[in-house]
């Protein structure tokens, strides 16, 4: 894979910043993953509309080793960059759809690696339906963020049903690692239990992300897609039915992931915001229960205005790899 010449002159200023840092001597390499790793982003105009993700390969990782990645990532946000450190530990034994794409597409920018050796073969029927759960659940933050005007109306839409097409696939097994990949499969058989309408706007956005064109349809009707969705992949987690609000309040009652609460206690202290420690839940798990409120209540987002902030910053459960399913 190639980097387009504008993703280019962006990452290598921030590779500049990086090896001026102290952070440089904690990251063993940089790679290019995402849309941008396999040409798949959106310019408009000359304006570049969607992220350049990266991954900061470390041995490990600390609190304020993240710190010290996001002071550094931080001014070139605007430019869209984006990502942070990820230890060597996780890139093995986890079954993520980052890791899963950037084994296939990742490009290296610096450092002596080779994404085929950090992270072992996965196969699409390998991959669980926690992390089609997840993208959707993080999805509910595009929303939010449209609400502060941080995102077009358009970007909110595209990019829920984009999220949709992907945990679709990934319910039946039949993840792609492109945007391009992804389209042939929906087209060669539509997800099962999706409506015509909806499966037409799954394809519609592939389409318009590697061509260009209008909106499938406005934020309104996409957030209800999403929604949707949101319960279908939960019940797929869960094993029973309901709604988004009760496929997150099951999904909670899961195994609980002390590290993170742990972690996630300790930075809601020294931030003195004890009604936020949640010890009898994962961090991400309220997370995605405060975007739920925000999105679906009237006024929730002018009401939790730290929300953004404490996504970015929030932990997030990894399924780890297993057996075929």
């Amino acid at each position: 894979m190639t980097l387009s010449d504008g993703v280019r002159e962006r990452v290598d200023r921030f590779l500049a910043d990086l090896a001026a840092a102290p952070l440089a001597g904690h990251v063993l390499g940089v790679v290019v993953c995402g849309s941008a790793a396999r040409g798949e982003e959106i310019w408009a105009g000359g304006r570049l509309e969607s992220d350049i993700d990266l991954m900061l390969v470390t041995r490990r990782t600390s609190p304020r080793l993240t710190a010290a990645a996001d002071a550094v990532i931080g001014p070139h946000r605007a430019a869209g960059i984006d990502g942070g450190p990820v230890p060597l530990g996780p890139l093995r034994r986890y079954a993520t759809l980052l890791f899963y794409e950037t084994r296939a597409s990742g490009v290296v920018v610096a450092g002596d690696l080779r994404p085929a050796d950090l992270i072992p073969p996965l196969r699409p029927e390998d991959i669980p339906p926690w992390e089609g759960f997840r993208v959707l659940a993080n999805r509910l933050l595009e929303h939010v963020k449209l609400a502060a005007g941080a995102v077009s109306a358009e970007r909110a839409a595209a990019k829920s049903y984009e999220a949709l097409a992907e945990a679709h696939l990934v319910a039946e097994g039949r993840y792609r690692p492109t945007y391009a990949t992804r389209l042939e499969e929906l087209e060669r058989r539509p997800p099962a239990g999706v409506g015509v309408t909806v499966a037409t706007r799954l394809a519609g956005a592939l389409r318009r992300r590697l061509d260009g064109g209008g909106a499938v349809a406005d934020p309104e009707t996409a957030r209800r897609d999403l929604l949707t969705g949101l319960a279908r992949l939960g019940a797929c987690c869960s094993g029973r039915p309901g709604g988004p609000t009760e496929q997150l309040a099951l999904l909670a009652r899961g195994p609980a992931h002390w590290r993170q609460r742990a972690w996630w206690s300790a930075v809601m202290l020294t931030q003195g915001r004890w009604a936020s420690i949640t010890p009898h839940m994962d961090p991400s798990m309220r997370i995605w229960q405060r975007a739920l409120a925000a999105v679906t209540v009237p006024g929730g987002c002018a009401a939790d205005p730290r929300l953004l902030d404490d996504w970015r910053r929030c932990p997030q459960v990894l399924p780890k790899r297993h057996a075929a399913r």
